[in-house]
């Protein structure tokens, strides 16, 4: 079990499944694996595909990610399982699609519970574990830091238009990270590191402005700032910024925080390198979910639909005997832990929705086509090898308007590469709605951490007096994260 403070002030008592579990495993003398591969997660939040280069993006801002690509397996097709973070890690965490575990699309409000997460069996394998978050909706709440021996949290600073919304730059969580790996003395580790940008408000350190410009977009018409977070046709209140006004300006600084994340992966990279010498390092990067660029009318959210715009996500896998490769195999979230596990030697998840992905990148043995889920709150959509259908749903078991027909939409590429409406499948359309009908009940996610409340609290946002009504103010259940 975890052998620091850290995680057990995180837990209050709710953990008890999962420590069951592993200390039933301790008494019936379940072996102990020596660690074989130290392995590296990193997740960047709000983080399409398309503004890669190793994806296509130009001018060239990834060097680091495009690095990873040249040394191992990228994939073109790596679906989000949700479209805000919350869920979506949780999805990595368990290899379970978010309507099965207990994270809700609320994107903050509901935690994980009754699940054996990927942590804890590193943990159990005899690994060193660590995590260093980045984003308020990942503090320990959520239940992540199961497994967690080190689990940093600690965001001290707010977003510029929401200073509720606690934050850590790439810099602060990277350097923190790396910390920690080398006072590894040799031990073997698994690291999970999440990086905030480039979620908004796009405001890249002054030594990356400008070295991509504005990026141009289909529509170049000055947009209005609207009065919420979620909306058409303008930008959303917490990533207005001052005198910017036309979508080529946003987009070109949402494509330099990229460049500025990249900058931190490639040190996180080259740390576990030097830590794992001749042992070598599992590495593994993708994004939580992707940002809207003008589609649909929507600029510069998240999680307000399923589309490619908001599911697709770089995914970038680097390990021994892994050849540099491109694959155009749907994969998903849920496979993040299968993969790891087996490319580290250790056993699969009991309970698993995902594939390992290893076999594929070792002998090129592609799966069979299969669908994938992503959600939202109100929508869930099936993505498959040739397109994607989409259905709204409510936050219970029926789809949305329980009793009349069920609106789908499916979606195709065409030639150029262009999406386009298309005929639904009965497959693809009954196997939705089964999925749909999956939901387990949520876990609602409890009080703050009482530091956490001292953060609020500091900020105005909490009466000096009233700690219960602290504990229920938490912001964070905002669909925007």
């Amino acid at each position: 079990m975890s052998r620091s403070g850290s995680t057990l002030s995180g837990t209050h008592g709710r953990h008890l499944p999962s420590l069951l579990m592993l200390i039933t495993c301790s008494l019936c003398a379940c072996p102990q694996a020596s660690p074989q591969r130290n392995v590296l997660l990193i997740t960047v939040d709000t983080l399409r595909a398309d503004f890669v280069h190793a994806y296509g993006f130009e001018p060239a801002n990834t060097p680091s990610l495009d690095a990873l690509a040249e040394r191992g397996a990228l994939f073109e097709n790596a679906i989000a399982a949700a479209t805000v973070t919350a869920p979506a890690h949780a999805s990595i965490m368990t290899a379970r699609y978010a309507r099965e575990h207990s994270v809700g699309t609320r994107n903050g409000d509901t935690r994980l519970e009754g699940m054996v997460t990927l942590a804890e069996l590193f943990e159990n394998a005899g690994y060193d574990t660590a995590a260093f978050v980045s984003n308020v909706v990942l503090r320990r709440r959520l239940g992540l830091d199961r497994g967690f021996q080190t689990y940093d949290d600690d965001l001290v600073r707010g977003e510029s238009n929401r200073q509720s919304h606690f934050e850590r730059i790439a810099e602060s969580t990277a350097l923190r990270a790396i910390d920690w790996l080398e006072k590894r003395a040799g031990r073997g580790f698994f690291l999970w590191v999440h990086l905030q940008d480039p979620h908004g408000p796009y405001a890249p350190p002054q030594s990356f402005a400008g070295k991509v410009g504005d990026v141009a977009l289909r529509s170049e018409r000055p947009l209005p700032v609207l009065e919420t977070s979620v909306g058409r046709a303008g930008i959303p209140d917490y990533q207005a910024l001052a005198d910017l006004r036309t979508p080529a300006a946003y987009a070109g600084r949402y494509a330099e925080e990229i460049m500025y994340a990249d900058h931190w992966i490639g040190k996180l990279v080259e740390a576990a390198d030097r830590q794992s010498g001749d042992r070598g390092t599992v590495a593994l990067v993708t994004g939580d979910h992707g940002e809207s660029m003008g589609e649909a009318g929507w600029f510069f959210q998240h999680g307000h639909s399923t589309t490619p715009d908001l599911a697709r996500v770089p995914f970038i896998l680097v390990a021994p005997g892994v050849e540099r490769r491109r694959y155009e195999t749907v994969v998903s979230h849920v496979d993040v832990a299968p993969t790891l596990l087996e490319l580290a030697g250790l056993p699969a998840l009991e309970q698993s929705s995902g594939i390992s992905l290893a076999r594929l990148v070792k002998s090129h043995d592609a799966p069979a086509d299969r669908l994938v889920f992503c959600d939202t709150k109100g929508e869930a959509a099936a993505y498959h090898a040739l397109g994607f259908a989409r259905v709204g749903v409510s936050s219970a078991r029926a789809p949305a308007g329980a009793g009349l027909p069920m609106q789908f939409e499916a979606q195709r590429k065409n030639e150029r590469g262009e999406w386009r409406p298309a005929e639904i499948d009965e497959r693809t359309k009954q196997r939705l709605v089964r999925y749909i009908a999956s939901r387990v009940p949520l876990v609602a996610a409890g009080v703050m951490e009482p530091e956490h409340i001292e953060q609020l609290r500091a900020l105005g946002y909490i009466p000096q007096s009233d700690d219960a009504a602290g504990q229920q103010a938490a912001p964070d259940g905002d669909p925007a994260q």
